[in-house]
C-alpha cells in the first residue's frame, strides 16, 4: 500500500513537469517557424510577400573611436504597414538585425517579434578577444521567458559587461518595437 501511495504520488508530481515540457517543447516549435518565415519575408523587403509589403528601416554607423579605432554599426528593423489605405502608419515589427564592432571584437544580435509585436526570440553572438563566438539564446511566449540558453564559464575578462540576461534582452527588444513607432 505505501509503494502504491509513493507511486501516484511521484506520478502526480511527474505528470505537471512533463506537460510543461511539452508545452514548451510546442512553443519553441512555433518559434522556429516562425523564425523560417521571417527569413523568408527579410529576402522580399521592397516587395509584397503573402500580400503584405515589406519594410526596412536600416541605420549604419561609421565612426572612430578613441582608444578602440574604427566602430561601425549596422541595425535593420523589419515591418509591415498597416493595410488601411486612408491613412495608416502602424508599424507591425517582426524582425531585427544589429551587427556592430567595438575595436576587433564584433557583436551580432537577432530579434524576433510575434503576430502582436512582443518578443519572442532573441540572439546575441559575440566574439572575444581569442576570436572564440559564445552565443546567448532566450525564447518567450506572451513576454514570459520559456527557455534561456547562455554560454558556461564566461571568462569575465573577455566579457565583462557585454552579456545579456532575459531581462537586458527583453528590455533591448521592446526599446526597438517603441523606436518605431516614433519614425
Amino acid at each position: 500500500m505505501k509503494k502504491i501511495l509513493l507511486a501516484i504520488i511521484a506520478a502526480l508530481i511527474l505528470v505537471p513537469a512533463g506537460l510543461k515540457a511539452q508545452n514548451t517543447e510546442k512553443a519553441i516549435a512555433k518559434i522556429r517557424k516562425d523564425y523560417a518565415a521571417a527569413q523568408e519575408k527579410v529576402k522580399t523587403v521592397g516587395d509584397y510577400y503573402d500580400g503584405l509589403f515589406i519594410n526596412c528601416a536600416s541605420v549604419n554607423i561609421q565612426e572612430m573611436w578613441g582608444g578602440s579605432g574604427p566602430h561601425a554599426e549596422k541595425t535593420e528593423i523589419f515591418y509591415i504597414m498597416g493595410n488601411d489605405e486612408e491613412w495608416s502608419f502602424d508599424r507591425n515589427i517582426f524582425f531585427v538585425r544589429n551587427k556592430y564592432n567595438v575595436s576587433v571584437r564584433e557583436f551580432y544580435t537577432e530579434i524576433l517579434y510575434d503576430e502582436n509585436g512582443k518578443p519572442e526570440f532573441y540572439y546575441y553572438k559575440a566574439f572575444g578577444y581569442d576570436g572564440n563566438p559564445l552565443e546567448w539564446r532566450f525564447y518567450w511566449e506572451n513576454g514570459k521567458l520559456i527557455r534561456s540558453l547562455t554560454p558556461k564559464n564566461i571568462d569575465t575578462e573577455i566579457f565583462p559587461d557585454s552579456q545579456p540576461t532575459p531581462q537586458s534582452a527583453y528590455k533591448a527588444a521592446e526599446n526597438y518595437s517603441q523606436y518605431l513607432t516614433r519614425l
